[in-house]
């Protein structure tokens, strides 16, 4: 599998002439009276009428300015129940998965009854937003239902724990952040694959308050300044100064929903009425039964996936991120330009996707606001050679970098962002739960995977960076591009290309534990005394 920039080219210029032409619309005064108008106009014609979720399935080429408070409920002891002895194992995984199904299968009904939107889960992490009611003089109402709809999430999550899952016997633990700000939203999945997204600083900002170890409820200074709070000025007080009894007191005044704890049961005895009449069955462990796909995996089907079809083997986890983004349509919307700024993410996610897909027979997993998640392996349908995998996910992070500078070279405002990439490799399981139907989740989940977000993480715009257990099942010419920091600066395809080398390291099957790969003596001699690529970067 090769990359060319004669193909990349032809297919970017193919994404600029297809991609929409985007229409802005001010949530309030211009989307809603529209929106009003269709279902009217469905009504009147005898069709379905439309969701009730007014910015879920958004045309491509709409984007809608809305006034937003952004929820980031991270569940913060996810691998005491995704290890076992601080391994991966079949039966680790399958505990992590039949939790992770009990707690989005609770924060879609919390979500659902709320009248807020899921935007994404990503593993142990949920990301909603909260739109009403609308109007500056209504912030501090927004703020307080964000509130509420967190704390009936994890207490929503915790009951169905504990009745559904009652074997983890695990204690939940949340770290919830909030931030309020306008984003734009909008929709750049396919019909199959809708991939609702909210661009803009607090969104990101609410998902960095979510990051830590200690539980709590943590607002911006933004949300503290509205509610006249006390104020944190940096991120740093902002994530170690969580929300005080009195603070949280002050909010639940303003709530609309007066005995949460009768809400909560409501829903719970809702949950196990479905569960009593076969319309849900939460999943356990017992349920899920694992399968080695054979690569390319970009012949998963997530469609066909479920827990008794999840797919688990030793794979490469693949995550770009595009730096400056959020910024850049910050700026957009001070000055100008929404409509272009959206139409140029639609071109780019398009592409990374294609470089991901169609060059190198990955799969996507999702896109998680502006990142991409995406997962490949090389082997048989017996055996995944790791070697050849590592090479593979080098390369394709160095057409990745070669098909974002191209971009830069076609559209100059990708010249205002990075891309940062990270990629790792590990057991990873693959699988489709929470609510059936529409509902259920995608979802791929493990160390590989967290790891490669974490690469991602500490790279600049420029950068790449290989995780610990790829750099260690990594050929010659993979360790000299990344040198022991394991992190280089501008990797393309072609410098990847001239080191890629052959070799095999063998991982084991689906259905047994794995473990890093130990650095095999001749490579590791071979990869110290090999002179270094250009793209090197020694941290």
């Amino acid at each position: 599998m090769t990359w060319s920039r004669s193909r990349a080219e032809a297919r970017i210029r193919g994404f600029m002439a297809s991609a929409p032409v985007v229409k802005v619309e001010r949530y309030a005064d211009e989307y809603l009276p529209r929106l009003a108008r269709m279902r009217e106009a469905a009504r009147a014609a005898g069709r379905a009428p439309l969701a009730d979720r007014p910015l879920f399935d958004l045309p491509n080429g709409a984007a809608v300015l809305v006034d937003t408070v952004q929820v980031y409920v991270q569940l913060l002891n996810y691998d005491d129940v995704r290890l076992e002895r601080g391994v991966e194992t079949p039966t680790s995984h399958a505990r992590g998965l039949a939790l992770l199904s009990t707690l989005y299968s609770a924060a879609d009904r919390v979500v659902e009854g709320a009248g807020a939107q899921r935007v994404d889960y990503h593993g142990a992490r949920l990301h909603a937003v909260v739109i009403e009611p609308r109007g500056e003089a209504s912030t501090a109402e927004r703020v307080a239902a964000a509130l509420d709809l967190a704390e009936e999430m994890t207490a929503l999550a915790r009951l169905g724990g504990d009745r559904f899952l009652s074997e983890l016997g695990v204690q939940l633990r949340f770290r919830v952040g909030i931030d309020l700000g306008p984003c734009v939203a909008i929709n750049s999945g396919r019909s199959d694959e809708r991939e609702p997204m909210f661009v803009g600083p607090s969104a990101n900002h609410a998902a960095k308050l979510a990051m830590g170890d200690e539980e709590g409820v943590f607002l911006s200074d933004r949300v503290r300044a509205a509610l006249a709070f006390r104020r944190a000025t940096t991120l740093f007080e902002e994530r170690a100064m969580p929300a005080s009894v009195f603070e949280l007191e002050a909010l639940r005044a303003r709530s609309a929903t007066r005995d949460r704890g009768a809400v909560v049961t409501a829903r719970l005895d809702e949950w196990t009425g479905e569960v009593r009449e076969g319309r849900a069955r939460p999943p356990v462990p017992s349920d899920f039964r694992f399968h080695q796909h054979t690569p390319p995996l970009r012949t998963i089907d997530y469609a066909t996936l479920s827990p008794s079809r999840s797919v688990r083997m030793p794979l490469a986890a693949i995550f770009a991120d595009l730096d400056g983004y959020t910024a850049y349509i910050d700026r957009c919307m001070a000055e100008g330009g929404l409509g272009e700024a959206v139409r140029l993410l639609h071109v780019l996610r398009s592409e990374l996707n294609a470089v991901v897909q169609s060059e190198f027979d990955g799969r996507k997993v999702r896109f998680i606001g502006d990142c991409i998640l995406a997962i490949m392996a090389e082997g048989t349908s017996q055996e995944v050679d790791l070697r050849s995998t590592v090479d593979q996910a080098a390369l394709c992070a160095g057409a990745l970098r070669s098909s974002f500078d191209l971009c830069g070279e076609l559209m100059p405002e990708t010249r205002k962002l990075g891309l940062a990439i990270g990629f790792e490799t590990g057991p990873t399981p693959v699988s489709r739960v929470g609510i059936r139907g529409d509902r259920a989740v995608r979802v791929a989940s493990s160390l590989a995977i967290r790891e490669s977000e974490s690469c991602q993480r500490e790279c600049k715009g420029h950068q790449t960076r290989i995780g610990p257990s790829a750099y260690a099942a990594a050929s010659v010419g993979v360790k000299a591009l990344f040198g022991p920091g394991r992190t280089a600066g501008h990797l393309d395809y072609d410098d990847v290309a001239t080191q890629v080398g052959s070799g095999r390291v063998p991982a084991t099957v689906a259905g047994s534990p794995t473990r890093s790969p130990a650095i095999l003596s001749s490579a590791a001699a071979a990869a110290a005394a090999a002179p270094p690529a250009r793209a090197y970067l020694d941290r």
